[in-house]
């Protein structure tokens, strides 16, 4: 991953139909007391400018063309992130007949961030280590 992205990892956040917990802690680590930035990692307003996507929410009917168009609109090489266990297996709204039950049933995942709603710090152990930006042992 770190020779696909270089220093930086833009990424496009999308909520695809979840109770906004995951976010909270997605918006969490834009503050100065986390400063997701100083990793070279940023949320970007356009999929056009993000080199993935970062989903949260189990995908509900209405999100699932909108996420399909997001997904579309970054270009190559790109990366999905699920967080949440609403985004990898539909958490409580699982199986239920207006759900796709997580991102994987519509497109490739590449990392799963578990929780309920993860910890902020969680979530960036996750894209650290995606980038190999962490030491093996810890």
């Amino acid at each position: 991953m770190l020779k696909m992205f270089g220093r930086s990892l833009k990424l496009r956040q999308v909520s695809a139909g979840g109770c906004n917990a995951c976010e909270a802690d997605i918006n969490v680590l834009g503050t100065i007391g986390w400063d997701l930035g100083r990793f070279g990692i940023q949320y970007v307003a356009s999929p056009r400018h993000a080199d993935g996507l970062l989903v949260t929410g189990p995908v509900s009917k209405n999100m699932e063309l909108a996420l399909k168009k997001t997904y579309d609109a970054v270009s190559e090489p790109k990366i999905v992130i699920a967080v949440g266990a609403c985004a990898i297996s539909g958490g409580p709204f699982a199986n239920h007949e207006q759900v796709r039950s997580g991102v994987d049933a519509i497109l490739p995942v590449d990392l799963y961030i578990p929780g309920c709603p993860p910890h902020p710090l969680t979530i960036l152990d996750g894209l650290l280590r995606l980038l190999n930006r962490l030491d093996k042992q810890t």
